[in-house]
């Protein structure tokens, strides 16, 4: 088991100072808008994943006419207490986990595994760089060598375009064999989670929309065979554009509903429910791979979901370990263990 105990905040976003001791299970954080009850997943959200799921600029998360911020978390995984904290004051980031200073907010990946649901996901309406994302942050917090081939293949292809651009492809094998075999990994990787996920997120997707439609994830590849062939073949025009255009980076996953493409044909509400069995799956999937359950963040619960199939998600939350949920109002929890936060100028002093 794994649980937050404490998150204590300072000049983060509209908080000054806050405190929370959280509960075990389902943690509902409501009050009205502009309160800060997103701010409170967000900081959950980087301590776990060394990113917002809002911004990918540390200085956005300043609090207004403060010159840094500071996130501590307590947290217990199994039965061990722990404390991860990050300190930003420009230009210098502090990121520690017990008495260790870490060298890169990502080295906080895989310590709180964590599934985020924001009414704004886009998983299926978004490009394809959203479902790399998601496919690479799943794999990454069960996988630590995935994040190893990630950054050696990122590092390698900035080499290559620099070379591409500057026209001088002399010694550009060297950063193209590192490539491919990190790519290697990576779409092996991204494969094997597709069809982990296939049939948890159907069985999901059935009870969520009634039993209405077949769901089918697959991995659409920009190229065929060996990368270092695809090289060969697509240098000069390279040359010409100045990057490179083939490999993992330009994936995408093809997400269907009824064998048609649901960022094209899917109603909004189908779209929402996807998402909804999608991350759902996510988490019982990454729960099987670390052997405990993973910290569930949820945004503005249920928006988009009609009646019945809020009805199904709130049925799942007592067993989804610790939620985290955000709303405005109270939500028909009765008969479950929640403890209850009411967002105000209060808690933003």
């Amino acid at each position: 088991m794994m649980t937050i105990k404490q998150l204590l905040i300072r000049r983060f976003r509209n908080y000054s100072e806050s405190c929370f001791d959280f509960g075990p299970s389902i943690n509902l954080i409501y009050g009205a808008n502009a309160q800060g009850k997103t701010s409170l997943l967000e900081a959950i959200h980087l301590l776990a994943l060394g990113r917002s799921f809002r911004t990918l600029r540390l200085p956005d998360m300043i609090q207004k006419g403060a010159e840094g911020f500071f996130l501590e978390t307590q947290f217990e995984s199994n039965e061990i207490s722990q404390r991860v904290a990050v300190a930003f004051d420009p230009p210098e980031k502090k990121v520690i986990h017990n008495n260790t200073q870490y060298p890169a907010l990502s080295s906080l990946i895989g310590l709180l595994p964590v599934i985020t649901m924001t009414p704004d996901d886009q998983l299926i309406k978004g490009g394809p760089d959203s479902r790399r994302k998601f496919l690479d942050m799943q794999i990454a917090q069960s996988d630590p060598l995935y994040l190893h081939h990630l950054t050696r293949y990122q590092r390698a292809m900035r080499h290559r375009n620099h070379m591409l651009r500057s026209q001088d492809v002399n010694a550009i094998e060297p950063w193209e064999q590192e490539m491919a075999r990190a790519a290697d990994y990576i779409v092996n990787k991204r494969k094997h989670l597709l069809e982990s996920l296939q049939f948890l997120t159907q069985e999901i997707h059935e009870r969520l929309s009634g039993g209405m439609g077949q769901f089918h994830l697959s991995y659409e590849s920009n190229f065929e065979g060996g990368l270092m062939e695809q090289f060969q073949k697509t240098r000069q025009k390279e040359m010409h554009l100045g990057y490179t255009t083939v490999g993992p980076h330009r994936d995408d996953v093809m997400i269907q509903i009824d064998d048609q493409e649901a960022r094209h044909f899917a109603s909004e509400g189908q779209k929402r429910t996807c998402v909804t069995a999608l991350r759902l799956a996510s988490w019982h999937l990454l729960k099987q791979q670390t052997g405990r359950p993973p910290l569930m963040l949820i945004d503005d619960f249920g928006v988009s979901l009609d009646k019945s199939r809020r009805q199904q998600f709130l049925e799942c939350l007592p067993n989804l370990g610790q939620v985290f949920i955000t709303c405005v109002d109270h939500l028909p929890l009765d008969g479950m263990d929640v403890k209850a936060f009411e967002i105000n100028q209060n808690y933003l002093k």
